[in-house]
């Protein structure tokens, strides 16, 4: 007989704003932000570090770019926006998982912080006090106990302590340390947050694409002033798409709870894909993004559909997180000439596309996986 478990109140991990942090643990934009429930930071107390200024106001981040920017690039970048934040980033570990670090000054950072985190004082205290401060989603995967010592390994290693938990509201980020620490662990990448004011969050994203070029990742975090949606975050996210219990198998395969399956997935019809089965939730934004492919003149370039409701663990991996496609909110697309760890052949415009309609891209990962888009980002009607 095939062993089971159950795990009671699993909550899909869509992120959306501020929240279109991390990729899962396999790549660069992948899910290193707060979990849907937005848990309050935590932190040890008090802590010996320089006094911070005050906090004057939340700055909202509107779009993220990073890579290996030269110093010219960040120049540029950050001379487009009223308030711009530049940062160190990089990959390590933490024993065999691979962890996205953000390597902060928390005194000018702050204000980008999601909303909760920017105001923990002390948060930011343990952060000058090269403390390591990490996600709510992180700490459970990996079991990081507050006040305990993580070992980091890259190319350089430290032993730090773990002084808080919090939501970073930083794309990609498992991990916040200072910028002290960041340089210690050799942290080469470099991000760059930028805020639109009252312009186009859309207009701003694409005049930092023109900047670092081919250089350099960029993500909206706000919707273009002209799209028709806005974005559902939070608890209320969490309840739109439900929780479940499931069973499991050394395969890898996972047997969500029937009742959810029953009042959650469905098969429609979309443009370029035909009928596919997915989670409710997920059609209205693929069908409008395959929708805008399709009026782009791009249609040609999707040409096989490999998957989207596909109840498994990462990689059918047991010991590794439950997919996305658990959900049946990710598919993959042109699957034979977008294998793992290549650039692959998607064209960058319907990359563009997809993320306007609140998808992630797996091509934006550390190990990249071109055919997989994912829902980054719950939509609804303004």
């Amino acid at each position: 007989m095939r062993p089971t478990t159950a795990l009671s109140r699993v909550v899909v991990g869509v992120l959306a704003g501020a929240l279109l942090v991390g990729c899962n643990a396999q790549g660069r934009s992948g899910s290193g932000a707060a979990s849907l429930s937005e848990p309050a930071p935590t932190t040890l107390g008090a802590v010996a570090a320089p006094r911070l200024p005050a906090l004057h106001g939340r700055v909202r981040p509107d779009v993220l770019v990073t890579g290996r920017l030269t110093g010219r690039e960040v120049k540029a970048v950050s001379s487009l926006a009223p308030s711009a934040v530049a940062f160190r980033v990089g990959t390590l570990r933490i024993g065999t998982a691979a962890v996205h670090v953000a390597s902060v000054d928390p005194a000018t950072f702050r204000r980008f912080a999601a909303a909760g985190t920017a105001e923990a004082t002390a948060l930011w205290q343990a952060v000058a006090a090269d403390q390591l401060v990490a996600s709510h989603d992180v700490a459970a995967r990996l079991h990081l106990a507050l006040g305990r010592d993580v070992a980091l390994r890259g190319t350089r290693s430290a032993t730090v302590r773990l002084g808080g938990l919090a939501t970073t509201g930083i794309p990609g980020t498992d991990l916040v340390v200072s910028t002290a620490l960041g340089s210690r662990l050799g942290l080469t990448g470099t991000g760059v947050l930028l805020t639109a004011g009252k312009a186009d969050p859309g207009t701003l994203a694409a005049k930092a694409r023109k900047a670092v070029g081919d250089d350099g990742a960029v993500d909206l975090l706000a919707l273009p002033a002209s799209s028709p949606v806005a974005f559902l975050t939070g608890s209320r996210a969490a309840k739109a798409f439900g929780a479940f219990s499931y069973r499991y198998y050394p395969d890898g395969t996972i047997v969500p709870d029937a009742r959810w399956v029953r009042q959650n997935i469905a098969t429609e019809r979309v443009p370029l894909l035909g009928a596919i089965t997915c989670h409710r939730l997920m059609f209205p934004q693929l069908r409008g993004a395959l929708s805008e492919v399709a009026a782009a003149g791009l249609g040609t370039t999707v040409h096989t559909f490999s998957g989207c409701y596909v109840p498994r663990f990462m990689e059918r991996d047991p010991s590794h997180p439950v997919s996305l496609h658990t959900w049946g909110i990710a598919i993959d697309i042109d699957a034979p000439h977008n294998a793992r760890g290549t650039r692959g052949t998607i064209d960058p415009r319907v990359v563009a596309i997809f993320k306007r309609w609140g998808f992630r891209w797996g091509g934006d990962w550390d190990w990249t996986d071109p055919m997989h888009f994912e829902l980054g980002a719950l939509l609804r009607s303004r």
